[in-house]
């Protein structure tokens, strides 16, 4: 999918916002993911998962920053991500269709919390 400029900098712009609450916003989106989705939860047996944990905490930043190296590379997030994809899909064995739901509490995170 290519993006227009105009589109591009509607991303740039929206991160910026999301960039200031990047723990609030990553932690708020692991707890919705791990109540909506608890088979997300088999992924993490070493993390303390209560609500707030320094764990979370420490993993929603993670997420949400390479995410925002994603906003960077806006012309090759393929690029800027590949590290990160290899990662998950070869070394943690990250079933892909988790990818699409954490994406949606993501997306849902940031929506209220412009809101």
């Amino acid at each position: 999918m290519t993006l227009t400029q105009a589109e591009k900098a509607a991303v740039t712009t929206i991160w910026a916002k999301v960039a200031t609450q990047i723990e609030a916003i990553g932690v708020e989106s692991l707890e919705r993911l791990f109540a909506s989705y608890p088979q997300t939860k088999t992924y993490f047996p070493h993390f303390d998962l209560s609500q707030g944990s320094v764990q979370l905490r420490g993993h929603g930043s993670k997420v949400l920053n390479a995410i925002g190296e994603a906003v960077k590379n806006i012309d090759d997030i393929r690029g800027a991500l590949a590290k990160l994809s290899e990662l998950h899909a070869y070394i943690l064995r990250v079933d892909p269709v988790n990818f699409k739901v954490s994406g949606h509490t993501f997306r849902d995170e940031n929506y209220q919390s412009q809101n």
